[in-house]
């Protein structure tokens, strides 16, 4: 199967900006985020959604719940696994976005018991949400219940759009003031998922339309998961196009299914008639190293036998079989441009996974194995990635996947070591994305991001993961993690420092979760020296009286002004002057510029001072300085600094007759 047919199937959510602005992130390796036909990242969000849309088949129980979502602002859906109900919930959203905007996750909190799991503060008006719990743990799913009928509430408050997927077996026991809203999504016609994927892939329609072959039908009639039917699309149209033009659907289809089921038997039967150890590494390393030139291939099976402690061979040079050879015993051979494929559909997959789990001997050196040959200048870029991303592939369980972690720390280990670099960055973005596994290396990249001292190749992948992959479906983590290495930045070197406010500006609501976690911190009386500073930065008069859709600015909140007072306390109390003096400046200058939140913005200021004489008597000459660069006021309107004096007299409680 192609890679892109590939990704099209096994993405399991639409990658997409998070926020309305634009997000421009620079950075040394931001070109490792990159596929192999060099398309970013975050850029499959259209493209995901677009196949999306054109191979969708509606299942049973869709229109119901197009309904409930179009009169009730949420509805949770249930479903056996692999019914396509996570499309299912995209393709709702999809059809309600306006313009390039689409749907994004509602956020969950961080495993902290005294806060709500899932983000309220992540609904805002007008938003399309999708809140996944279909893998979550028991205890998980738990608080997300309990708290599912205050989420709705908002939800319908804000005018939003959300849409649940519910943890099958478990949606028995909702509460009844959600029963309404649940609707059991069923299996779409399979016959049809499977021509609509083969028309879309460029098979005629006189083809498709032929009554299905017999294996077709004993493969849909054991009801495979929707993401297995595309799969075994794909490996049709890539068996036609072994064939080399042989127009025989029949035998495509046959082809097809025996690769989908893994060949074990034909691995096994190879590896006994392979008694040769350097036949077999071959093999593996073909099998690794799928499409990669020959040469490549035949040195890395080389320094596989090296890495297992193989004995070498002990005839001559010249006595060696030609390549041709080799790779004709296990069944592969060289295209015109001397790159090495197995004959076989699908055999190298076969291989790999029977060596990983009937070899277990086999798999520590297979790691460092691959440790050392993503450094091979012999391997082209895309080489590398397809090596990395087979080998994630197979540790992404729950008894491997601690595996990855060394690789990433060895391949981080040097800060000029860009090959290295780039394949951490290949490995967690695909371990991030697995609908299993992904939550794990998320939490791996917090406990990186709260450690002093980060080497800085791994603290360059962290960062471009943040802004890059987490952003998409994870913003709020991002933000958790990309404040943490803020906070621990060394001297002179502000990367993640750059990297938040990037992320933060281009999202109000991330912004929203940063004052939320500065107040967390500035009220616990934290002594995060890099808090106040931060804080500085994102107070910025500007952001804060921006209005978007029907919420306002955010400084027409009153939990925000609190927390913008508490913020500005905090930083008098631990910052010279010349360090918060620019920054009072900018928001003196914002509401002497008068508008409808000039008093929110002075209250919040000289509330913020209200504890310290020096900072209020330094914000009204500062005042009066600004003020001889503002208009004149009307008669009937008091002075700017006349009202800043009003404002600190109230602060005080200082009655002035």
């Amino acid at each position: 199967m192609s890679d892109q047919f590939q990704h099209s199937v096994f993405t399991r959510h639409a990658q997409m900006h998070m926020g309305p602005g634009d997000l421009h992130v620079h950075n040394n390796y931001f070109n490792t985020l990159a596929d192999r036909q060099g398309q970013p990242f975050r850029s499959f969000a259209a493209d995901h959604l677009l196949w999306l849309r054109r191979n969708f088949v509606p299942p049973p129980g869709f229109g119901q719940a197009r309904e409930i979502l179009a009169s009730q602002r949420t509805v949770l859906l249930d479903g056996t696994p692999g019914s396509g109900r996570v499309a299912a919930a995209q393709m709702l959203l999809h059809e309600l976005r306006t313009g390039e905007d689409t749907f994004r996750e509602l956020p969950l909190n961080d495993a902290v018991e005294s806060r709500p799991l899932l983000a309220l503060d992540g609904i805002a008006d007008d938003t399309l949400l999708l809140l996944d719990l279909s893998e979550v743990e028991e205890k998980v799913w738990v608080r997300a219940h309990e708290e599912l009928h205050s989420v709705r509430a908002e939800v319908y408050r804000h005018q939003a759009r959300l849409v649940v997927l519910l943890p099958y077996g478990r949606a028995t026991r909702l509460v009844p003031a959600l029963v309404p809203y649940r609707v059991m999504i069923g299996r779409p016609q399979e016959l049809e998922v499977l021509r609509r994927y083969l028309r879309r892939n460029g098979l005629a329609p006189g083809v498709i339309s032929q009554p299905a072959p017999a294996v077709v039908a004993a493969f849909l009639g054991r009801r495979p998961p929707m993401e297995d039917i595309a799969r075994f699309a794909g490996l049709v149209i890539d068996a036609r196009a072994k064939a080399g033009g042989a127009e025989d659907y029949a035998a495509w289809c046959q082809e097809a299914y025996a690769a989908l089921g893994g060949r074990e038997a034909e691995v096994a039967d190879s590896l006994r008639e392979l008694q040769d150890g350097s036949l077999r590494a071959l093999l593996l390393a073909t099998a690794m190293l799928h499409g990669a030139h020959a040469d490549a291939v035949h040195n890395a099976a080389v320094s596989l036998l090296a890495t297992v402690g193989h004995p070498q061979e002990d005839l001559p040079v010249l006595q060696h079989a030609g390549l041709v050879e080799r790779f004709r015993e296990i069944g592969a051979e060289r295209d015109g441009k001397g790159c090495v494929r197995f004959k076989v559909l699908e055999f190298d997959r076969a291989v790999r996974v029977y060596s990983w789990t009937q070899l277990p001997d086999l798999r520590q050196a297979l790691l460092e194995w691959v440790g050392t040959t993503v450094m091979s200048t012999e391997l082209t870029e895309a080489d590398r990635d397809q090596l990395v991303e087979r080998f994630t592939e197979l540790c992404l369980q729950d008894r491997y996947r601690q595996m990855l972690v060394p690789l990433v720390l060895t391949w981080t280990a040097k800060a000029a070591n860009r090959a290295g670099t780039r394949a951490a960055v290949q490995l967690l973005t695909k371990a991030l994305q697995d609908q299993r596994q992904g939550w794990f290396f998320r939490r791996q990249i917090y406990e990186w991001s709260t450690r002093t001292g980060l080497p800085d190749a791994l603290a360059e992948v962290i960062i471009s993961l943040c802004t890059e992959v987490m952003a998409v479906h994870h913003p709020y983590e991002a933000v958790v993690r990309l404040h943490h290495m803020a906070r621990r930045e060394h001297q002179g070197t502000t990367r993640a420092r750059d990297a938040l406010f990037q992320l933060i500006r281009a999202d109000r609501r991330l912004l929203r979760l940063m004052f939320d976690r500065l107040d967390f911190q500035f009220s616990g009386n934290n002594t995060y020296k890099a808090d106040p500073d931060l804080f500085l930065e994102l107070a910025d008069p500007d952001l804060l009286t921006a209005t978007e859709g029907r919420s306002g600015s955010l400084i027409a909140h009153e939990a925000v002004r609190k927390q913008m007072a508490n913020g500005w306390d905090v930083v008098f109390g631990r910052r010279p002057e010349d360090a918060w003096s620019p920054a009072a400046r900018r928001w003196l200058l914002a509401a002497g510029a008068g508008g409808p939140y000039q008093d929110a913005l002075l209250d919040v200021l000289i509330d913020g001072g209200a504890r310290r004489t020096d900072a209020l008597a330094r914000l009204y000459v500062m005042a009066s300085e600004l003020e001889r660069s503002l208009p004149p006021p009307d008669e009937s309107e008091v002075r700017f600094r006349d009202r800043v004096l009003q404002k600190i007299n109230i602060a005080q409680g200082v009655q002035v007759a």
